[in-house]
């Protein structure tokens, strides 16, 4: 087991498997056969083809906007949720992107996105309390509620939360912080953005393609994290080696892609150097290119 584990596990997909979503002609997601098969009963919302999905003609820019398609797509998705073909609606809406930073097409709710392959972004945040010498720094950990419906009891990073439409990143982070952390607005301003991180991941719903935002906080030795909302079972400061050996020997300790944001930012700090035979693999690796 090793840093690369983490990276290769993060990246599996057969993209044989499905159809690119396409919107004005450049492609917005990707549809598992299954699925795409199923769409056909919609011909108001999607035109499918064998090689291809994409809007249905009234609903092809520039003939609609985007709470027009939001409404139908919606309909669409709901009725694929209650027969079961999609996750239970969440009720927080995600937008539909070409890649991060462009704007979005429609917004569709966020149980939907991987089952339509639809880029996904969200943060992570490391909080850090250094204490001089580097080899003191320690990590604040959260270990994820037992009842959490996805990843049960596994360790996470501080905080981290997808990014839901109306919201800029800043106000994304202020938010989780205060709901997973208990941490106040004035303290998760100094939350800095520090890199962006990338995979793409066949699971059982669909093709997940993800875009995680890292950021960094250096934390007072006062400060403890304290759960709010019930997303968290607890917080453990863990001296940084630690977390370091967690990582580079367990496959599971910790949510699979925060593997990737730790990893990230033991080579930003200069923990993991060129020496290690994979360095080059794996800064790559960190930044995959989707489908």
């Amino acid at each position: 087991m090793d840093f690369l584990d983490h990276i290769h596990h993060c990246n599996r997909y057969d993209i044989s498997g499905f159809r690119p979503f396409r919107i004005d002609g450049r492609i917005f997601g990707w549809v598992r056969n299954g699925l795409a098969d199923e769409l056909r009963r919609f011909p108001q919302a999607f035109r499918v083809e064998a090689e291809q999905i994409s809007l249905a003609e009234p609903l092809a820019p520039p003939r609609s906007d985007i709470a027009t398609r939001t409404e139908q797509i919606g309909a669409v998705v709901a009725q694929l949720a209650s027969e079961g073909l999609v996750p239970k609606l969440r009720g927080e809406f995600y937008a539909v992107i070409e890649t991060l930073g462009s704007p979005p097409m429609l917004d569709i709710d966020r149980a939907a996105t991987t089952s339509f392959g639809i880029v996904n972004s969200g943060f992570h945040l490391n909080g850090v309390v250094r204490n001089g010498a580097q080899e003191d720094d320690r990590m604040w950990v959260a270990q994820r509620a037992f009842d959490k419906s996805t990843f049960p009891g596994k360790l996470d990073n501080m905080v981290a939360g997808g990014h839901p439409s109306g919201l800029t990143p800043q106000e994304n982070v202020i938010k989780e912080c205060a709901e997973e952390a208990g941490m106040p607005e004035s303290l998760a301003r100094a939350a800095r953005p520090v890199s962006v991180l990338s995979y793409a991941m066949e699971v059982p719903d669909g093709l997940r393609r993800h875009a995680m935002l890292a950021y960094d906080i250096d934390l007072d030795a006062g400060f403890t994290p304290v759960p709010v909302d019930g997303e968290v079972q607890g917080f453990t400061l863990y001296p940084a080696h630690e977390v370091a050996r967690l990582v580079r020997t367990e496959l599971d300790a910790f949510k699979y892609n925060c593997n990737l944001v730790v990893i990230d930012w033991l080579i930003r700090t200069g923990r993991l150097g060129p020496d290690h035979p994979d360095y080059l693999a794996i800064n790559q690796g960190l930044r995959s290119i989707w489908p």
